[in-house]
């Protein structure tokens, strides 16, 4: 009667959405529900997201198919700022969101992408596959 209605897979989602959560804000990336977000990208769902860092000047030399999207032609002229890294989430369905941080967060940013990385391989903490 007053117990909650979740069951036990829902609670451990809901538990790995807030440690997901916690760990994307301190890299500077946000997170609303279950779904990264990012002013004028598409919303990427946390469930089987990839994430990958890019530091500045690795990024420079590559044009990803977002800026393209965002900006036209026009993106061949943009510069990315070197002091920066670049987080990259991947959706399973191939959605793409492409969010700069601050060089000095990057390990915040790397804790949040083994996590989130770690979610979407199915490797649980005692490495043991979670299926």
């Amino acid at each position: 009667m007053f117990g909650s209605k979740k069951t036990p897979e829902e609670k451990e989602v809901a538990k790995r959405h807030a440690k997901i959560r916690g760990s994307a804000a301190a890299a500077g990336v946000t997170m609303m529900g279950s779904n990264f977000k990012a002013p004028n990208q598409m919303d990427v769902p946390a469930d089987g997201a990839k994430v990958t860092i890019e530091k500045g000047e690795e990024a420079k030399a590559r044009i990803t198919a977002t800026r393209v999207a965002l900006t036209g032609i026009f993106a061949l002229f943009l510069k990315k700022d070197m002091n920066k890294l670049f987080i990259t989430i991947e959706g399973k369905s191939g959605e793409v969101l492409v969010t700069p941080v601050a060089a000095r967060k990057e390990a915040q940013a790397r804790a949040f992408a083994t996590l989130v990385n770690g979610e979407a391989t199915g490797v649980s903490k005692d490495n043991t596959p979670t299926e």
